[in-house]
């Protein structure tokens, strides 16, 4: 069964998960009392917080207004849980494991040994599948999914950043 979480309290959720992410954004209304959108101009991500029944039309204004970006939506029936991860992969896409690594060593530490470090091990043999051209990489990350997270980040701090 769905739950719908009040749009404002979604607002303020979203706010507070990229606030503790340190993600510094800009808060704008493309369609005004129908979403509101968080640009991270320096990862290239937008994270829209919608009403369901508005998407085609924000999405549309969204991508015509900021052409280019990485986009997130996020509905108020959408597990917050879920979508935290969704926004996690568009930003690393954009190079935020590299940022939070250099600009903030404790929430980095944190972020990966508190089980983000496997899903990012996971979602990279996800995307890559059995494709030769990812070979060594899947090779890579299959050794790191049996070894202590903290190992990994004592031996190549920068094994998690990247996201293809």
């Amino acid at each position: 069964m769905e739950v719908e979480i009040p749009f404002a309290e979604m607002e303020a959720e979203i706010a507070i998960t990229l606030q503790s992410l340190r993600v510094p954004t800009k808060k704008v209304s493309v369609v005004p009392e129908a979403s509101i959108q968080f640009i991270s101009e320096g990862f290239g991500t937008i994270v829209s917080v919608i009403n369901r029944a508005d998407y085609g039309f924000v999405n549309k204004t969204v991508r015509e207004q900021y052409p280019d970006y990485r986009y997130v939506y996020v509905s108020t029936y959408d597990s917050l849980i879920e979508k935290r991860d969704e926004i996690i992969w568009a930003l690393m896409e954009g190079g935020f494991m590299t940022y939070i690594r250099e600009n903030f060593h404790r929430q980095f530490q944190h972020l990966i040994t508190d089980g983000f470090g496997n899903k990012i091990i996971r979602e990279r043999l996800r995307r890559w599948g059995d494709k030769p051209m990812y070979k060594f990489l899947i090779e890579e990350n299959t050794k790191a999914v049996d070894v202590p997270v903290t190992m990994v980040l004592a031996t190549e701090p920068a094994f998690y950043d990247y996201m293809p």
